[in-house]
């Protein structure tokens, strides 16, 4: 159940070691067992036995877990029981017993934190995570991996923060939301490099490069596949670098550079079979298919796909089948087969029907393994309050032998004041509950106030725009028109960062990168400039940034792009604009270029009295910038921004 995932989850912290050298291992380790009577020897042989045979015989892991635990108690050593518990949990894991493993894990988890042993305590909170996450229960296995995530940050070890993040990244991916799953890759690869963890770093280019694949962001999954490909080449993993290929091969066809990508797939396909690579094998066929889908070469694309299928009828991958059904089925309705596309769409459809019914199982027994957990926790706390009592009770029934007046009044006056505080307890949770459903409701009004807000700037923003295109229409000067339509596109920038604030969950922040790519498109549309004249380059990081920063942003960007459409490229020149984005030490950088005519010589001085340029100098200032400009090769302007606010998720 594991295996499959093992490189990216390090579970439980064990390298597989090769079979041979495995056994011999276990060998060497029962030679301790049957020489040793110590039992701190004997609870740490059991234990690394007990490791080595999980994937291979969970059986005698669990014995060799339990002979672990055995010998744990009689240490009397509380971080070697919980060692012993966390030792068999996991085994119950393997075992697929989920409610055996959650016992024994819990009660190490409960050791560690009487002892204040956080760094155990994080890694049967991230064993716990791993647990739901392979029975589809998403929800408890992300509060258990932040649970452990906050706990790493406490005691600071980098290597487990990144296993940490990467780990929520793969619960993020299983739920398809992409977005969130490429966030904490970025984050646990930004860990791994500073630690030159070769193989992690290359592990987490794919799930970044996989998860924009998966979103439609067929340039930055193009870029993290290269990557991907230089990484695999630099630490030799074969199976990676023709994995790479694939992907690049994939990113290539999505972008349209259908030549490029046959020759990579091509490659990649002879090398996949060669060393029977045959997971990569899903995304050669599926691409190979689609180029020649597109060159309207049916017969050869429906090879592809056909041949695609059938991996994917024999490795169970429905979605995948779900895929090649479908293109299939395109292709049978393009040379006019419609019985046959018809046919395939309908397998494709009831393949799709039984995801789904599965799927809405699985949603289910997620809600009610949720409360099922929140009711074991309130049994739990119930009985730990019963047995504080009976303890209570315990004791005064001891003293009730030699004060037996003395006590039965003491204990009846307790009795009393037991019963006031439970029922006074009672009447502040209610009060509390009360409290809190208040606040739920008036937080949710609030929200919904703030996207209402948003809506409503959003909309009178473009009233504006509207009535300031309307105003052109009766401006007969040349340069009049030209401001109105500046005002127009600044006005359009402010608009849609309102429109994404409406629109998102988050009402502070703003996707730089989708809201770049909208102002640039409405900017080439409003200076009919077609994509085939003047080609727009984003190197945009993944950032998420507070309103009060994107405002004055857009507005810089607005009037640099601007700039370079209205003057950079004069009658049918054409060329390209290229941004780069980024953050790097505390500083975002903005960088526009241009290949166009360059700056004038007196540019500066005719310049700097616009109105443009007083609003860039003003907000620079206000954002604690730095602005540089240079003629090279065309227009290059780079600003250095300082005083930025990501935004609060």
């Amino acid at each position: 159940m594991r295996l499959q995932l093992l490189p990216f989850l390090l579970y439980h912290l064990f390298f597989s070691l090769n079979s041979a050298a495995q056994n011999g291992k276990i060998d060497s380790l029962k030679k301790v067992i049957a020489m040793s009577k110590a039992d701190t020897v004997l609870f740490e042989a059991n234990r690394q036995i007990t490791e080595h045979l999980w994937e291979t015989n969970p059986d005698s892991a669990l014995y060799h877990a339990k002979e672990a635990y055995r010998h744990a108690l009689k240490t009397n050593d509380k971080t070697r029981i919980a060692m012993g518990n966390q030792t068999i949990g996991v085994s119950y894991d393997y075992l697929d017993k989920l409610d055996s493993c959650l016992t024994y894990l819990n009660e190490g988890l409960s050791i560690y934190r009487s002892i204040n042993k956080i760094d155990g305590a994080s890694h049967i909170l991230s064993d716990i995570a791993i647990a739901y996450y392979f029975r589809g229960n998403y929800e408890l296995a992300i509060r258990n991996h932040l649970e452990a995530l906050e706990l790493r940050q406490q005691f600071g070890n980098k290597r487990f923060i990144a296993i940490s993040y990467n780990n929520i990244g793969l619960v993020y991916r299983a739920r398809k939301d992409y977005v969130n799953a490429a966030l904490y890759y970025q984050k646990s690869l930004a860990i791994k490099k500073e630690n030159n963890d070769e193989q992690g770093i290359l592990n987490s280019l794919i799930n970044i490069g996989s998860a924009y694949h998966s979103q439609g962001k067929y340039d930055s999954a193009l870029f993290f596949a290269e990557e991907s490909l230089k990484q695999a080449k630099k630490i030799n993993s074969a199976s990676d670098i023709v994995s790479a290929e694939g992907n690049i091969g994939a990113a290539l066809v999505n972008l349209g550079r259908y030549d490029e990508a046959m020759d990579v797939l091509k490659g990649a396909e002879r090398k996949a079979i060669a060393n029977n690579y045959s997971s990569i094998l899903f995304t050669v066929y599926e691409s190979l298919g689609d180029i020649y889908s597109s060159k309207k070469e049916y017969a050869i694309s429906g090879s592809y796909y056909t041949k695609g299928l059938a991996l994917s009828k024999n490795a169970s991958r429905y979605e995948q089948e779900i895929v090649f059904l479908k293109k299939l089925s395109r292709n049978a309705f393009n040379i006019g087969e419609f019985r046959k596309a018809y046919d395939l769409a309908d397998s494709s459809r009831q393949i799709s029907e039984r995801l789904l019914n599965a799927e809405n199982s699985r949603q289910i027994n997620e809600m009610a393994a949720v409360y099922e957990n929140a009711d074991k926790e309130k049994r739990i706390e119930k009985l730990n309050t019963e047995n504080t009592v009976t303890t209570a009770i315990a004791q005064r029934r001891k003293r009730e032998r030699n004060y037996f007046i003395i006590a039965s009044v003491l204990f009846l006056g307790l009795a009393f004041f037991a019963y006031k505080a439970f029922t006074s307890n009672r009447k502040k949770k209610e009060q509390l509950a009360a409290q809190n459903t208040i606040i739920e409701k008036s937080l949710k009004e609030k929200e919904i106030l703030m996207k209402e807000i948003h809506h409503r700037v959003k909309n009178n923003l473009q009233v504006v725009s509207s009535l300031l295109k309307l105003q052109s229409h009766y401006i007969k000067d040349e340069q009049a028109q030209e401001a109105v339509k500046d005002s127009r596109n600044r006005v359009q920038s402010m608009a849609l960062i309102h429109q994404n604030l409406y629109q998102e969950d988050n009402l502070t922040g703003i996707d730089v990168n989708d809201y770049i790519s909208k102002l640039c498109e409405n900017l080439f549309e409003s200076y009919n400039i077609h994509p085939t004249r003047i080609k727009l380059i984003k190197e945009i990081q993944s950032l998420n940034l507070d309103v009060d920063t994107v405002v004055p942003l857009g507005l810089i960007l607005n009037e640099l792009i601007t700039n370079s459409l209205k003057y950079g490229f004069p009658g049918d020149k054409t060329g390209a604009v290229k941004i780069i984005l980024k953050e790097e030490n505390n500083t975002l950088f903005l960088k526009v270029f241009d290949n166009g005519v360059g700056l004038p010589d007196d540019f500066q001085k005719k310049y700097e009295t616009t109105f443009g340029y007083r609003m860039i100098n003003a907000f620079i200032q206000k954002l604690k910038g730095e602005l540089k400009t240079f003629t090279d090769e065309g227009t290059k302007v780079e600003i250095a921004i300082k005083n930025y606010k990501p935004s609060i998720v």
